[in-house]
């Protein structure tokens, strides 16, 4: 059981871990509603995490010192959870294009105010390693010098055969979103049928502590 814990605690440290990317790579984005929805989905993984590791750890403590009440509140914990994680999985795949429609919402919007913000388009080509909306060509077709974050950080210019190689940043985006949204499909129903193993072992601990000092007052 206690190796089970631990198991359960680099769950929720990878769930930390992958939720943190995720805030990363998606920089900085200005605060509108699309904006809004499209980043809730990385901070509830990220909040997720730190639930999962926390209780694990709590469940730990009520193994090593053989408490039936701090391990049967374990699983009962384990058993929201589970619920909870299992519904979050079914409505974030049953709402993907949705998100992804306010994700194309919310590149379109910084895209046309690029002329009064450039830092937040530019901070978006650098993290994706992007250019233009759909391609270079936006910027050209605009009348508009290609800005050198196309290329790299330390850049102080970018050519059209350098800015080329990189994709559009609405389907950088959208590629990035589609395959975050597909990992948390497959990892959140796994770690969703550990957290189910999870409160059938804490059960079964439970009612053996419990049988325990039952014999032992005998």
């Amino acid at each position: 059981m206690f190796t089970f814990l631990l198991f359960k605690q680099v769950c929720g440290i990878l769930l930390i871990i992958f939720g943190s990317l995720m805030v990363s790579n998606i920089g900085e984005i200005p605060s509108t509603p699309e904006s809004f929805q499209a980043n809730s989905v990385p901070v509830v993984i990220l909040v997720l995490g730190c639930i999962i590791f926390l209780i694990a750890f709590l469940g730990c403590c009520g193994a090593i010192r053989e408490n039936a009440c701090c391990t049967m509140t374990y699983s009962v914990i384990m058993l929201t959870l589970f619920i909870c994680q299992l519904a979050l999985v079914i409505f974030i795949w049953q709402q993907r294009v949705e998100i992804l429609d306010k994700v194309n919402d919310m590149i379109t919007q910084i895209w046309d105010q690029r002329h009064t913000d450039q830092k937040v388009m530019d901070a978006l080509q650098l993290s994706f390693k992007c250019c233009g909306k759909n391609t270079f060509a936006d910027y050209t077709l605009a009348g508009e010098s290609i800005p050198p974050s196309c290329c790299e950080v330390s850049a102080t210019s970018c050519s059209p055969l350098q800015a080329m190689k990189r994709p559009g940043c609405l389907s950088a985006f959208t590629t990035f979103w589609e395959n975050s949204i597909n990992i948390i499909r497959y990892a959140g129903l796994g770690v969703a049928g550990v957290e189910l193993v999870a409160f059938i072992f804490g059960c079964c601990l439970a009612n053996q502590m419990r049988n325990h000092h039952r014999r032992a007052h005998y």
